[in-house]
């Protein structure tokens, strides 16, 4: 399967660039016509009904369906609601993508809508991971020779994360690069700096902790993870990861 990225040819982009234009250019008409309303968008401001307002391209943003299916997130988590809500994320996700993608946006905000899109891949991230953990803590725990076991990772409300992701490093139960693991390291440290006066102290806006090589490279460790976190230790939620280990030796 051909997974390379299509190119464009220049008719096309020409023609995309021209309608962009005319969007632009008709966005900026409809904001100067409240403004000569006495409208001050966006302290106040109009909004026509729901249906009358900017319709949004046709199928940009995936289903939640369709994410439950690709992810197997009925499988990851036996409650529904987080399942939905990881979809939902997924969702919000096509949304980042078509603002970074579409818009012109420059300077601190450009940083800080880069921000929302990795924190919000950091937070599908570390759902999935957390959910396989504890359900594989579970399983085993259940077991009598678990103190005795090497794969056994004893349940601890303090564990952090990334204690819990170097855990699984170690055990070698994630068939995931290091610099993938630590690539998602990094990024939950990033996450951890969500709130605007830990944000200040770090300066993130003038070092760009947060453009589109970090994004890109969440996005396809995310990729990855998904895919090895269900061939390797999603079977161990309901099976010996040790057997597992050693089947096919």
């Amino acid at each position: 399967m051909n997974s390379a990225t299509p190119s464009i040819t220049k008719q096309v982009e020409e023609q995309i660039i021209n309608n962009n234009k005319k969007i632009s250019e008709l966005l900026t008409e409809n904001e100067t016509l409240l403004k000569q309303l006495g409208f001050e968008p966006p302290a106040t401001n109009y909004a026509p009904s729901v249906k009358k307002r900017i319709h949004f391209p046709s199928r940009y943003i995936r289903t939640k369906e369709y994410y439950v299916k690709k992810y197997k997130l009925n499988l990851f988590f036996s409650n529904q609601m987080i399942a939905s809500n990881v979809a939902y994320s997924l969702q919000m996700s096509d949304l980042y993508n078509f603002i970074l993608n579409r818009f012109y946006v420059f300077g601190s905000l450009e940083t800080m809508i880069y921000k929302a899109a990795i924190i919000n891949y950091v937070c599908i991230i570390e759902s999935l991971i957390s959910q396989v953990f504890e359900d594989i803590h579970a399983y085993c725990g259940a077991c009598p020779d678990h103190d005795r076991c090497e794969f056994f990772m004893p349940k601890d409300k303090t564990k952090t994360f990334s204690q819990k992701l170097k855990a699984i490093e170690s055990k070698g139960m994630l068939n995931l690069s290091p610099s993938q693991f630590q690539q998602i390291c990094e990024a939950y440290q990033l996450r951890n700096h969500m709130h605007i006066y830990s944000a200040a102290k770090e300066n993130e806006h003038t070092s760009k902790s947060f453009d589109r090589k970090l994004h890109n490279s969440i996005v396809n460790v995310m990729k990855d993870l998904t895919v090895t976190l269900f061939d390797d230790m999603l079977p161990a939620t309901k099976q010996c990861y040790k057997t597992l280990e050693y089947k096919d030796i």
